[in-house]
């Protein structure tokens, strides 16, 4: 629910919205979003029949939409939101090829009147984890930054 009630109060044009909650699914508590019928980052880039734009211009657009939404994250009124589990298959695709941040799970609300953190040892993707979250737990607006620069490597790595 700390989830939930975290992602439900952001409201960017590079974040996901939440739809609500259900608990039709095997009677566990999943988060409705909107579908993606374009998927994840990672496999929209690599699929050149997914996106008309030349490869180099639809990738900066990507990144400039995941960029857009960590900023808005970072900088947000009411505490910024650090991120916490970036990566390719954490950012949407939507009809119009927008990068749209999702999954909020592992994320940190810095606020010292309210302190919402969901955290797990084995939460974190490694390979696209900054050190000081691996070593320390310690989420940060740098330790997503170190993720999306593992997002853009990936992305474009055959």
């Amino acid at each position: 629910l700390k989830e939930v009630h975290l992602w439900h109060k952001l409201d960017h044009e590079n974040i996901i919205p939440v739809l609500g909650i259900t608990t039709e699914i095997e009677s566990t508590l999943s988060i409705v979003s909107p579908w993606m019928e374009k998927g994840n980052a990672c496999n929209y880039v690599k699929n050149v029949t997914n996106d008309p734009r030349p490869l180099v211009s639809g990738l900066v657009l990507l990144m400039r939409g995941i960029a857009q939404g960590l900023y808005y994250l970072h900088t947000r009124q009411g505490g910024a939101v650090f991120h916490g589990d970036l990566k390719g298959s954490n950012v949407l695709i939507s009809d119009s090829g927008q990068a749209l941040l999702a999954d909020f799970g592992l994320s940190h609300l810095d606020n010292s009147s309210f302190n919402m953190s969901v955290s797990s040892a084995l939460g974190w993707t490694v390979f696209w984890t900054a050190p000081e979250i691996l070593n320390e737990g310690r989420k940060s607006a740098a330790a997503d930054i170190w993720s999306f620069g593992m997002t853009l490597l990936v992305c474009v790595s055959p």
